[in-house]
């Protein structure tokens, strides 16, 4: 079962169904430019939408130019086996696993997902630093409390990274378990 909420990525093979036309879903593949080929419509793109959002955006478009109603279903068949790398980020001080991390096309990489898939270490403070390079050119500093964020299981702590980003994990100066 593929979540819901997954973003399309390039290589997901999907079924675009236009019910209006009676013919059935189309077996449709994520192109390398992250767009859908749906005829009448031509090629749109979907990359970072969800399959209920492409559902939308091509409704609209088929709702503007060829239909007076028109009912549009996207489901993931397949997520595609590698996805495309969109940047990354960059892990230190207490990981088992420091250094860059991927972020790849269709993942919203946030600070806790990055932290649990490098490991935080015990001595790992409960404190984290991210660094991010304004596009002023300027460095912004955050600290962020990942205890907190993981106690509470709020998302909306839980910042989402992005490209370049760098996050510290200090070590903490008495270990307490």
């Amino acid at each position: 079962m593929v979540d819901p909420d997954k973003k399309l990525a390039v290589g997901d093979q999907v079924t675009v169904e236009i019910v209006e036309d009676r013919e059935g879903g189309l077996p449709r593949m994520v192109t390398a430019t992250g767009e859908l080929d749906v005829p009448p419509l031509g090629r749109v793109r979907v990359t970072g939408l969800t399959a209920a959002e492409a559902a939308t955006q091509i409704k609209t478009r088929l709702e503007r130019d060829y239909y007076q109603h028109a009912t549009v279903r996207v489901a993931i068949d397949r997520v595609s086996p590698t996805g495309v790398r969109v940047g990354q980020v960059y892990l230190s001080g207490e990981v088992r696993v420091g250094g860059p991390m991927e972020m790849l096309s269709g993942e919203t990489l946030t600070l806790t997902n990055a932290i649990l898939r490098a490991g935080r270490t015990e001595w790992g403070s409960d404190t984290v630093q991210v660094a991010r390079l304004r596009k002023d050119g300027t460095l912004e500093k955050i600290n962020v409390n990942y205890k907190k964020i993981m106690k509470s299981g709020d998302a909306r702590l839980d910042p989402i990274l992005q490209d370049g980003d760098r996050i510290y994990v200090p070590k903490k100066i008495i270990r307490i378990d």
